[in-house]
């Protein structure tokens, strides 16, 4: 946390299981946060990058979307820059929530390292991934609701994410369907942050940032 934000209320605090969001502007710009909680109604929310804005700048309809414990929760409301990398955000009406039972999936082929009766494959990928689970390809001899250890690759500047996870469904394709059932907090919020920025990566391609 930083000091700007500790300076401004030492009732400054992260929430378990929350953190990595996006808060939408009117313009539509996506800004990366990361939330915490000061008091009991403000949510604050500090910026990943640095967007230039000034303090005092005020954002009368924002729309900020992080993760939590309960799933995806969407909030509309005032945002107010207190400098360039601190924002407090006072929302407006009942929070919406959303995928209660599970995370933000998105299509990343990942390589995954499986293990598993003394097996390794070594040719599984991900087709899909979320913060609970992925679904694989390249995992033929894995049964339904069969226990396997699991490395993913999230790049290369990236330490992978381990863990356990069990076969859930196997769809008429063949692909696996694996959620996590031992996972390193901090793997799964690195997990995702990395589903996030695929999110941002994915919508800056559809409005031609990339272009």
């Amino acid at each position: 946390m930083s000091t700007q934000a500790d300076s401004a209320d030492s009732n400054v605090r992260s929430l378990p299981g929350e953190g990595q969001g996006l808060l939408t502007t009117p313009a539509g710009d996506e800004l990366p946060v990361r939330t915490f909680k000061r008091g009991e109604d403000v949510v604050l929310v500090v910026l990943t990058n640095d967007e230039g804005h000034a303090k005092d700048d005020r954002l009368e309809t924002a729309e900020l979307a992080y993760t939590s414990m309960r799933g995806v929760v969407r909030l509309h409301g005032e945002a107010v820059f207190e400098d360039a990398s601190v924002i407090r955000f006072e929302a407006r009406g009942e929070a919406e929530v959303s995928q209660r039972r599970s995370f933000v999936r998105v299509s990343a082929p990942r390589p995954v390292r499986i293990e598993y009766d003394e097996i390794v494959e070594r040719r599984a990928h991900t087709i899909d991934i979320s913060g609970g689970g992925m679904l694989l390809v390249g995992a033929d001899g894995l049964k339904p609701d069969q226990q396997v250890r699991f490395t993913m690759s999230l790049g290369t500047h990236e330490l992978p994410v381990s863990g356990v996870a069990r076969v859930v469904r196997i769809r008429d394709d063949g692909k696996r369907a694996l959620v996590f059932e031992e996972i390193d907090e901090e793997d799964r919020q690195r997990l995702i942050r990395f589903v996030f920025e695929c999110m941002r990566n994915a919508r800056a391609k559809t409005r031609g940032d990339w272009l």
